[in-house]
């Protein structure tokens, strides 16, 4: 019996390699070579289905069933549960950071650059810290060794100290005066009592009672505002939420981009979301192991989908998430938030309701303009990875004109102009005057004959939200409707509003403490690799001829790449292809090319790949020792690469990606290393998507593939020893209601669950099914999963040696026979 649970085991496994999917008949195949090879009690595949139905339901991720605002049926894995397994897996909780780090001038994590430091929401935050068996949370006063009483408002840590930012408190013949206009430091080992303690005491020292808070002053001197960061009487809303659990928060760095879901050359979009938390260092946060699916669909547009994502994010930071952790070994209550939005630049722009590159405001981060206001917004030069797919956003009559139109010739003042707003950065994009924009833009879009004031403002704010735009088209075909009266048009508008959701506008508003516009760091692979290498390696090739080419051909093939970590070039490939390299290609030509070129192109032409040569090393600088010392060199490396690709040729300041890379400074500063927010990881996780996409039926792929990851996350969870709720429980009384939205209230059974379940009611697999993974290093080079030796994980041997997945397959394959 022990055999057939093994063979059980395995096949499970077999059905789950992320890359390595196989379809029904190859599953068929396999279990044909088992039985044929001599195995006794394979389980058909019916009774793997219900094996794996069966697991799903003890320990997976649900996948839940949108009907989106915009007609589309989608699905989305439940979130709440995947972060969830993320703390509760003892391979990846030990590398989790919940603190932001105050690290000097160094800078080599997200949680010491400035926006999770310094400018994050702390209602987002780590709420609180447990010293001396007691739990200090922000916004609750705190009582001082020193007699003092604080206001903590965020907390962090330096070197091995826990440290608050808090504002000071006066004390009043009435009560307490918050003094918000002052902030001080206070060393977690100077914190005496917490709330409930000062509550209890402060009559005994003479204090007021820390409940009564008078106000807050703002300004120095000024006048009192009322306290409203909590109810004074209450304490921080968490507290009694956590009901004496760790409330941590966590991150994570969200990402949308498009791929195709067929194998060959024939394009089959598909919009997907994939998330990794920002509280990994950065050797492991774009691993492949560490990269989650939320969501695919090659009907539904990406805002869409990103509406039921929000959905779920809301409800999550509303109630938080109960997780069991693998450190703590107790329940936790987590609080997650987008860090930051990844993709390229296309789909940023999409995410921040902009009009996209090729428009006359082309950047979504400030107020820069491509030309004299006759131009519109299909004057602009780029690459196909520039534009964004007609596929990604919704079609309609207010789209941009179908083909460019002619343009007048530039005169040299008209040149001058473009080259120096190009290399200059203008008055930055805000969300809420963007909001303010939307609003406008759609009670234009209500007046009978405002389409063509719509597009103009459009064109002139370079604000597009294509979620909105699917609402206003309606209004625009009821205005322009022939035979219908005016009064008729305003009464049909009206009743066609009634039916619109209650919020029409792109729901990345309606995530908490993120900004569009400043969180959509700039992604060096699209802009540099793809971008500035790929533009000036096509243009030295064309400039060379055939002797050239070989010359060059033969120092591609001779360079040492000794030291650069790179394999051995090929010439060949890397000069014949020149129009169809990869970026793995680009890294590797961006490093060589200063070299190899040499003598074979103009002094000025050269000069342009030696600033490359200067710049691309300090923007893939992995840790920054000095940041205030970095930036201003980054800047001015910045500033000599744009001088010099004037110098050769005023033509490339067409295109938008020579001035989105001067955003890159200040993004590094409030994210960290730019290899953080690069997207390698979740580009090459696409191949994992397409080759479950190829096994769909194709009648559902949004759900098929959706519950396909479900499985393989499942599995990666169980055989890293990862902890899930066993024996019957409320949880398990969730998971039988229905999980069908209508994209306006995400349901997620995970958040029923609650921290009252014994440590007895979690469970983790035994030895036994790791131990078959250490065959010829399997984990490792077929799951994906990080060698332990490498990062020093203690795997977590507790639970039952059983083999979980035996227990189902005894009952069902019996069932069967």
């Amino acid at each position: 019996m022990a055999n057939t649970y093994s063979q059980a085991c395995v096949l499970d496994i077999l059905r789950h390699l992320p890359r390595c999917a196989f379809s029904e008949r190859q599953n068929a195949a396999i279990e044909w070579a088992m039985r044929v090879l001599g195995l006794h009690y394979v389980p058909s595949q019916r009774t793997m289905k219900d094996v794996e139905r069966a697991l799903q339901q003890l320990c997976g991720v649900d996948s839940i069933r949108y009907s989106g605002a915009l007609g589309h049926v989608y699905y989305a894995n439940d979130f709440a549960r995947l972060i969830a397994q993320e703390v509760g897996n003892p391979w990846v909780r030990p590398h989790l950071k919940f603190l932001p780090e105050d690290s000097g001038s160094r800078l080599s994590e997200a949680w010491q650059a400035k926006r999770w430091l310094d400018e994050m929401d702390p209602d987002l935050l780590t709420q609180m810290i447990q010293v001396n068996n007691q739990d200090f949370y922000i916004y609750e006063p705190a009582l001082l060794a020193a007699g003092d009483v604080c206001m903590p408002v965020r907390w962090f840590t330096r070197g091995d100290s826990i440290l608050a930012r808090a504002h000071p408190m006066s004390q009043t013949a009435r009560g307490w005066i918050v003094h918000e206009h002052s902030t001080l430091e206070v060393n977690s080992n100077d914190l005496l009592l917490s709330f409930p303690q000062l509550i209890h005491s402060h009559q005994y020292d003479g204090l007021p009672d820390p409940r009564v808070i008078q106000g807050s002053q703002q300004i120095k001197d000024g006048a009192l505002v009322p306290w409203t960061r909590t109810d004074p009487t209450k304490g921080n809303e968490w507290r009694a939420k956590a009901n004496g659990h760790r409330v941590l928060a966590f991150p994570i760095w969200l990402y949308c981009d498009d791929t195709s879901g067929n194998v060959s050359k024939k394009w089959n979009k598909h919009n997907s979301f994939l998330f990794t938390a920002a509280g990994l260092p950065r050797r492991f946060v774009h691993r492949e192991f560490n990269v989650h699916f939320l969501s695919t669909s090659n009907l539904a547009p990406p805002l869409e989908m990103l509406d039921g994502i929000v959905d779920q994010l809301r409800e999550c930071q509303r109630d938080g998430v109960w997780a069991w952790d693998a450190e703590y070994m107790e329940m936790v209550l987590l609080i997650p938030s987008v860090l930051a939005m990844l993709g390229d630049n296309p789909m940023q722009s999409e995410i921040a309701c902009h009009i996209g590159l090729m428009g006359k405001l082309f950047c979504r981060v400030c107020w820069v303009s491509s030309g004299t206001p006759d131009h519109d917004e299909s004057e602009l030069d780029g690459d196909a990875d520039d534009q964004a797919s007609d596929a990604s956003s919704l079609n309609s009559a207010t789209s941009d004109n179908a083909g460019p139109r002619k343009k007048s010739p530039e005169t040299l003042a008209h040149m001058v102009d473009r080259v120096k707003r190009f290399m200059q950065i203008d008055r930055m994009r805000t969300r809420s005057e963007t909001r303010g924009i939307l609003a406008s833009h759609f009670a234009y879009a209500r007046q009978i004959g405002g389409q063509n004031i719509f597009k103009a403002e459009r064109t002139r704010t370079g604000i597009k939200d294509t979620f909105q735009m699917f609402f206003t088209e309606k209004l625009f075909k009821i205005s322009v409707k022939r035979g219908c009266s005016r009064v008729q048009k305003e009464a049909d508008i009206e009743a066609a509003e009634t039916e619109f959701p209650t919020d029409i506008t792109s729901p990345v508003w309606r995530i908490k403490d993120f900004d569009p516009h400043s969180d959509t760091p700039v992604e060096i692979l699209h802009v540099i690799l793809l971008g500035f290498v790929k533009y000036l390696w096509r243009d030295a090739i064309s400039r060379l001829k055939d002797p050239q080419k070989a010359v060059l051909i033969a120092r591609l093939n001779s360079f040492n790449v000794s030291g650069l970590g790179i394999p051995k070039l090929a010439g060949s490939t890397l000069v014949t292809y020149s129009g169809s390299l990869t970026g793995r290609d680009f890294r590797a030509i961006a490093q060589a090319a200063p070299f190899v070129l040499h003598d074979l192109l103009a002094a000025d032409a050269l000069a342009v790949w030696q600033a490359l040569g200067v710049l691309v090393p300090l923007v893939w600088k992995p840790e920054i020792e000095d940041i205030h010392a970095y930036l201003p060199q980054l800047e001015k490396a910045i500033q000599y690469f744009l001088d010099c690709t004037c110098r050769l040729t005023p033509r490339w300041f067409n295109k938008p990606k020579f001035h989105i890379v001067l955003h890159l400074p200040e993004h590094i500063r409030h994210f960290g290393p730019a290899m953080l927010f690069a997207t390698e990881g979740f580009e090459s996780y696409n191949a994992i998507i397409r080759s479950h996409s190829v096994l769909s039926n194709r009648h559902a792929p949004s759900r098929d593939i959706a519950r396909s990851m479900a499985g393989s996350n499942r599995v990666r969870h169980l055989l890293c020893g990862g902890f899930f709720p066993g024996e019957q429980s409320n949880y398990d009384q969730a998971r039988q209601a229905p999980l069908e939205c209508d994209g306006s209230d995400s349901r997620s059974t995970w958040i029923a669950i609650t921290h009252q379940r014994p440590l007895d009611h979690w469970r983790s697999i035994g030895l036994a099914p790791r131990e078959l993974l250490e065959e010829r290093h399997f984990s490792e080079q077929m799951l994906g999963f990080p060698d332990p030796h490498e990062d020093q994980v203690n795997r977590s041997k507790s639970g039952t040696d059983m083999i979980i997945v035996s227990m189902c397959t005894a009952n069902h394959e019996s069932a069967h026979r």
